[in-house]
């Protein structure tokens, strides 16, 4: 059976493209994000075990608000429906706040961060630190993932490799029929195995994907681009044994509020392996502003609380506590946070509204 790969001359395309002996370029839509999953066991990565589920945490809301053994038994009693009674549980001059809006009215509960060695990843600054982690995929060292550190141990945000955690797939599948897709190329491939001189675009169409029978995105789609000059993301980059890696890049998308509104990254970096039937994976990652990061999280309030074991004031600090770039100028201290996130991606053909489509079997 022939694999299937989708091929186009986006920008600059002539005759000659067209040829046995011209470049060729490969096109991709994006059927999976999020952030990188574990790849090492759970007592490897979160020593004492993972952080622990939504009656736990409420039950300790409640004694830090200083409720009697008796009040915490009843409202247990009523859990999850009761959940509600701690989102004003902040206090700002001794009045009740919403802690989801005012993480700092309450003191940092700790939520455990990873502390295992591993994770999916770049080396962000060319540093190698004790905070660093180790990717086993690459044998980088020096891997820049504080996000994942800071997160990697909620179980609802945490998946194996090759599996996809519960939640945010819910996340995904309900933002991906909406937001405008999310595109790959790249061009100039004279060896799909190795070479040192390709192109990588990272764009956004003017439609969301189109799914098959199993809700996947479907294959060998049209895509036309969305015109916005911030959604147009390139970068030299080079292939070694069937693996694209660009160098650094600025990179800008717009998502969808339910998932990730926009993915802005700084000196971010894309990997990403050309699989034998023509799919691709990878890795991108990158420096991000951990307070948007944060009010995306903390926009479920306490429905994600009891649904998802988050402590949402937790999350805020550790990911103030993770943050490793961008350091404020008065205060010191970091206002970005080092991330990574795994891609799948389906062939694609991808047209600017000028020129044509081409494929190779």
């Amino acid at each position: 059976m022939k694999s299937r790969v989708s091929a186009i001359g986006l920008i600059g395309a002539t005759a000659a493209m067209s040829s046995a002996q011209a470049a060729e370029t490969r096109s991709f839509v994006v059927d999976w994000f999020y952030m990188t999953p574990a790849v090492s066991k759970t007592e490897v990565d979160c020593v004492g075990g993972l952080n622990p589920p939504a009656d736990i945490q409420f039950a300790r809301m409640l004694r830090d608000l200083g409720k009697s053994e008796e009040d915490i038994e009843e409202a247990l009693a009523g859990f999850p429906h009761t959940m509600y009674q701690v989102r004003n549980r902040g206090r700002i001059n001794g009045k009740e706040v919403n802690v989801y809006t005012n993480p700092t009215s309450t003191h940092d509960p700790n939520i455990k961060r990873v502390s295992g060695p591993n994770a999916l990843g770049f080396n962000l600054d060319g540093e190698v630190s004790e905070n660093d982690f180790f990717d086993p995929e690459t044998g980088e060292k020096g891997i820049d993932n504080q996000f994942f550190r800071a997160l990697g141990c909620i179980n609802s945000e945490r998946g194996d490799l090759g599996t996809r955690p519960t939640y945010p797939t819910i996340q995904w599948d309900t933002a991906r029929p909406q937001m405008q897709a999310w595109l790959i190329q790249v061009r100039g491939i004279d060896d799909a195995r190795n070479d040192d001189d390709v192109e990588v675009g990272v764009y956004q169409a003017n439609m969301p994907i189109v799914r098959d029978l199993l809700a996947d995105a479907q294959w060998d789609v049209t895509f036309q681009l969305n015109g916005n000059p911030r959604s147009m993301n390139e970068v030299k980059g080079r292939i070694e044994n069937g693996v694209v890696m660009t160098d650094a890049f600025d990179l800008n998308l717009i998502g969808h509020r339910y998932f990730l509104p926009e993915l802005t990254m700084h000196k971010a970096k894309l990997r990403l392996k050309l699989n034998e039937d023509g799919s691709a994976t990878g890795v991108v990652g990158g420096y991000q502003k951990w307070a948007p990061l944060y009010a995306n999280l903390a926009k479920g309030g306490s429905s994600y609380e009891v649904n998802l074991s988050f402590d949402v004031p937790g999350m805020y600090y550790a990911l103030k506590k993770s943050a490793d770039a961008d350091p404020d100028p008065e205060t010191g201290q970091n206002l970005s946070i080092s991330a990574a996130y795994r891609i799948e991606a389906v062939p694609a053909y991808i047209v600017d509204g000028n020129a044509q489509t081409a494929r190779a079997e």
